[in-house]
């Protein structure tokens, strides 16, 4: 069972930016090799971070609307939001290392 939770237009605002805590929200498509690619490394970093920081997906496919609010240009693209504003943004596939770096602030 993943860490990360699947958020859509209807529940973006809710689980992201009414947030107590940090938000990665991770926009990816299904057909996405490097999206695939960096999921063991956010499945980690969801078990470590647990309760710190929450960890979400949006399916750009299925949620375009999202994407272009947020000007998601290409995946996967991840973008780090506090207080309901985004606060960090990276793009492309992403390592255990980058996340920790991007992360071990906020928690």
């Amino acid at each position: 069972m993943s860490r990360l939770k699947i958020v859509t237009t209807e529940t973006f605002e809710a689980e992201v930016l009414q947030s107590q805590i940090p938000v990665l929200v991770d926009f990816h498509a299904a057909w996405c090799g490097p999206c695939k690619a960096s999921a063991p490394a956010l499945e980690d970093a969801a078990r470590e971070f647990e309760g710190e920081i929450a960890f979400v997906k949006v399916d750009v496919d299925e949620e375009p609307t999202l994407a272009r609010t947020y000007d998601v240009q290409g995946v996967p693209t991840f973008i780090v939001m506090k207080d309901g504003q985004p606060i960090e943004r990276f793009q492309g596939l992403v390592s255990r290392g980058k996340l920790a770096s991007v992360l071990e602030p906020l928690a």
